[in-house]
């Protein structure tokens, strides 16, 4: 079997899952998307857990434990699953409809976000922090939060910066800001994520 194949596997096996502590889930109506997010993030928490940076070395080590023992597979899942939910609920919240923010505020993250694309070992920043995030049990949309954290300091340097000056971003400095936000998530509760998606039943958990 390919990695592409047991990847559709393991995501068919996450469906089944999600919908086993949501009675009314439907993982192939629009909750579909809701597999979608949690299969991204199996993969993210699996590579930092494996250390490695290849997605088809983690499906064929998966794909070996199947074999080799398909009911370990299946509870692994089942417990990673379960505790996913516990982190969607604290840290996302599902919008019907988007809220309006400051023009300024706005304006500085596009910002940041140009500024970032040019900046030098982009993705190894995003990568430290994705596994920092999880270091610190953080396992429900990583990247999303990587992404805001990051953005949100580049952002704020911005603010302090004089008008006009050019903005030189060191990834280690900004590492070692976001690595201490990370570190308090773990005694903080609340929303992290604000999603922008039609409303459907799994808002409801």
């Amino acid at each position: 079997m390919t990695a592409v194949n047991f990847r559709s596997e393991l995501f068919s096996l996450l469906a089944k899952e999600l919908e086993n502590f949501i009675p009314q889930f439907k993982p192939y109506t629009l909750d579909y998307q809701v597999v979608v997010y949690a299969s991204k993030d199996l993969e993210t928490w699996l590579r930092v857990k494996m250390d490695v940076d290849d997605n088809r070395v983690i499906y064929k080590r998966l794909e070996e434990l199947s074999r080799s023992n398909p009911r370990e597979l299946k509870v692994s899942v089942s417990f990673w699953a379960n505790a996913w939910l516990k982190k969607w609920r604290e840290r996302v919240r599902v919008l019907s409809k988007g809220f309006e923010m400051p023009r300024d505020y706005i304006e500085r993250v596009r910002e940041a976000k140009r500024i970032l694309q040019e900046m030098e070992f982009k993705a190894e920043l995003r990568n430290i922090v994705v596994k920092k995030l999880v270091d610190q049990g953080e396992i429900c949309m990583t990247e999303f939060i990587a992404d805001n954290l990051i953005v949100e300091e580049v952002a704020k340097r911005i603010q302090r910066a004089n008008k006009g000056s050019i903005i030189i971003l060191d990834p280690i400095s900004i590492y070692n800001a976001v690595s201490v936000k990370v570190m308090r998530l773990s005694r903080e509760r609340g929303p992290l994520i604000y999603l922008n998606i039609k409303p459907n039943i799994f808002q409801q958990y």
